[in-house]
């Protein structure tokens, strides 16, 4: 058995346990392989733990409705829906009523302080490092989480590994100067440094390099 699948089956048998009503029978009857996959997929091998994760997650609304997230990540300083969606089902079940209910829904978790994140079950199976991608970005920005590798980085070489990774393409010289506020040369500097820790790799240019991107797509953040 592999590490996830004995930590996803003590973490899923530990809700059960203390759950009761409604959210035991859904964790029982309806949490399955779309959430499975969003964990096993996209949120463990970044994370490599379940850790503050709830499955089948009540919610209710100020005018009485009752929802259920699929994983509600409970953090400070806010608190984030995850939700994997099979466009199958949700194409089979869809009318102009459901569709209304279901932006409504995103609309009340919004308004009552959550983050969301949506992931479709098709590009968790087809495309899994994009999805990897999004929950990184949204550790770093939303909870200012960093990879064990970047702990012992300077102030400095932290924030240009971040704006790394919340660009979709490679970052230059000038863009980290604009960041710091520091001169052409620091940020070369800088730079290079992270090139030679194996957390930055150059994206253009040889003897004299003009861009930087996360060192093998960002593959030491997995």
């Amino acid at each position: 058995m592999s590490k996830f699948e004995d930590a996803y089956r003590s973490w899923l048998q530990k809700h059960i346990t203390t759950s009761h009503g409604e959210r035991l029978r859904r964790l029982k009857e309806r949490h399955g392989f779309g959430e499975k996959c969003l964990l096993q997929h996209g949120w463990w091998p970044v994370v490599g733990s379940l850790a503050d994760l709830h499955p089948e997650y009540p919610f209710a609304t100020l005018n009485g409705n009752h929802y259920f997230m699929d994983i509600a990540y409970l953090r400070a300083p806010k608190p984030t829906c995850i939700e994997a969606d099979d466009f199958g089902s949700h194409a089979r079940d869809a009318d102009r009523g459901s569709f209304s209910r279901g932006l409504d829904r995103q609309n009340e978790i919004v308004l009552a302080g959550w983050n969301i994140l949506r992931f479709s079950l098709d590009k968790l199976k087809e495309k899994p490092f994009e999805c990897q991608n999004h929950i990184r970005r949204m550790l770093l920005e939303w909870y200012g989480q960093d990879h064990a590798a970047l702990l012992d980085l300077s102030v400095y070489e932290r924030e240009i590994v971040r704006l790394a990774a919340r660009t979709n393409t490679s970052i230059t010289p000038r863009d980290v100067s604009q960041l710091l506020g520091k001169s052409d040369r620091f940020a070369r500097d800088h730079l290079h440094n992270l090139e030679k820790k194996q957390l930055l790799e150059a994206a253009s240019g040889t003897r004299r390099k003009r861009s930087y991107k996360l060192f093998n797509e960002g593959s030491w953040f997995r």
